[in-house]
């Protein structure tokens, strides 16, 4: 299983979608109601609203192909054209940026998931802006467009081009662009033969002749098909090398194209997680939504967020987004023996001047570098560990281990593993700005006593007065559980009695 960005960002752009066509009679209404104001003021944008309101209402939210946002796009083509010859880009921007507020003013309060879904919307206006801007940026340069043009250039002597696909045993014409709008050869026609050669002789036969010059043809490999060139005799030699040296920039052109759209889905998700977690009111939330954040917009299905204290090289689980998060917080592992970790960053110490060369860390076999135990009681195959970390101060602050679910394989692209490691920047300045700013808030290193989040949680009962059994029901476990937990504290923090723990708790800022 391979895992895919373009793929993630596709199903949030479909849900954006999806969502704008399940209230598509509330978002007529929005905007009809809006555009009944601009044409009472006189406004100079109702015209243009108008026909937006026009194709959107066959593209955006009535169009039969549901959820189809290559089909969508391809509608707002037609868009683009016409309101070009009626306004400038930024208009189209503002004219689209009026039928988006009214969309959430429509679909406001009719959903679940609130913010989520409205980010959707939100992310599938701003790719409709881009391509009304600018056009579509993921539109390869066509081959037989590209073949077109070279043929029907007065300058070069090209008499046809076939493009030929090879199979098993033969070799079989694709297609065949003429010179001359007089030679016409059925589209539906196919040559076959089982030599290259023999195809060329059968397509001299074949193809209708336009003068009575002596014509030869030769080859040249194209990816996983040929091109086979006719050309008059006496001058082919002097612009073979030209013919080579432009299908070369066409490829380095389509490269360029798919590097571009690459780059572009890679930095909306870090704007969309950015977003998320922003909303954050406090270290709880943002946990929280850092965890889900990772699931939400990278294709990831499971995401444990981890602490880190450089002071004994140990790792605290925090929380857990589609994992037993009891589970997860109960886990205080050292470094030492998780040596898919321990490698990485024995070779980057001292930490705090390499902190820059940090990367995600890919494991197709988890049991490969991850302790035995937790491999089995999560079910783990390949794995993805994600630093979270603060450039500019130098710190560690943990690690999210991410995962496409139980005893699932899967492989990274590049772009992913570069998104990665800009959502870890982002939650790193997020939990520095939480720590920092409130003190007495439970610390991502927890002191110096190494308190997991369950432990920290039954000693604020225990500084409230709470009793084994309160404190028990409190937390949905048993007094034996908050029994454990209780000599834990105690043996961590070197208490006699739980009102020593508690003042020292609150002392450190723990509590």
């Amino acid at each position: 299983m391979s895992v895919s960005l373009n793929q993630r960002m596709k199903l949030i752009l479909e849900n954006g979608l999806h969502i704008v066509r399940l209230h598509k009679n509330e978002i007529f209404s929005e905007w009809n109601k809006m555009l009944d104001h601009l044409q009472q003021r006189k406004n100079k944008a109702a015209e243009e609203v108008n026909m937006a309101i026009s194709i959107f209402t066959k593209t955006l939210v009535t169009d039969d192909n549901h959820d189809n946002v290559e089909h969508l796009f391809a509608g707002i083509q037609e868009l683009r054209l016409q309101l070009k010859t009626l306004t400038l880009p930024r208009h189209s921007i503002f004219v689209i940026t009026l039928l988006e507020n009214a969309v959430h003013k429509a679909i406001k309060g009719n959903i679940s998931d609130s913010y989520k879904n409205h980010q959707a919307v939100q992310y599938l206006f701003t790719q409709i802006s881009e391509q009304l801007v600018v056009g579509p940026v993921n539109e390869n340069l066509d081959l037989t467009d590209f073949l077109d043009q070279l043929v029907r250039s007065r300058q070069l002597p090209i008499v046809w081009v076939a493009r030929v696909n090879q199979s098993i045993d033969s070799y079989i014409t694709k297609d065949i662009i003429m010179s001359s709008e007089k030679a016409i050869f059925p589209d539906t026609k196919k040559l076959q033969s089982h030599s290259l050669f023999n195809l060329s002789e059968l397509l001299l036969q074949e193809v209708p002749r336009v003068d009575e010059d002596s014509q030869q043809v030769f080859t040249l490999p194209w990816h996983d098909e040929t091109l086979i060139f006719c050309t008059n005799q006496s001058e082919s030699p002097y612009f073979l090398p030209f013919i080579a040296f432009s299908l070369q920039f066409l490829s380095i052109g389509n490269h360029a194209v798919q590097f571009i759209q690459q780059e572009l889905q890679w930095k909306d998700a870090v704007i969309l997680f950015n977003e998320w977690i922003m909303r954050s009111r406090n270290l709880k939330e943002a946990i929280e939504n850092i965890t889900s954040g990772f699931v939400n917009y990278l294709p990831f299905k499971r995401c444990a967020l981890f602490s880190y204290s450089n002071t004994d090289q140990s790792g605290f689980g925090l929380f857990g987004h589609q994992f037993n998060s009891e589970e997860i917080q109960n886990i205080k592992e050292n470094i030492d023996n998780i040596p898919l970790i321990y490698k990485n960053l024995k070779k980057l110490q001292p930490l705090e001047k390499n902190l820059k060369n940090l990367q995600p860390i890919y494991a197709f076999e988890a049991s490969q570098g991850l302790p035995e135990q937790y491999v089995k009681q999560f079910q783990l195959e390949s794995v993805v560990i994600a630093p979270i970390y603060v450039p500019s101060a130098s710190k560690l602050l943990g690690a999210a281990i991410l995962d496409q679910g139980p005893g699932n394989h899967f492989k990274v692209s590049f772009e992913t593993l570069t998104a990665l490691t800009r959502f870890g920047q982002s939650a790193g300045d997020l939990l520095e700005k939480f720590t920092f700013d409130r003190p007495r808030q439970p610390k991502i290193h927890h002191s110096s006593f190494h308190l997991s989040p369950r432990e920290i949680e039954v000693l604020k009962l225990m500084a409230d007065g709470a009793s084994t059994s309160e404190a028990a029901e409190q937390m949905n476990l048993s007094e034996y559980t908050v029994r454990d937990y209780v000599s834990s504290i105690l043996q961590k923090m070197k208490a006699n009695n739980r009102t020593e723990a508690a003042a020292k708790a609150i002392r450190n800022g723990i509590i």
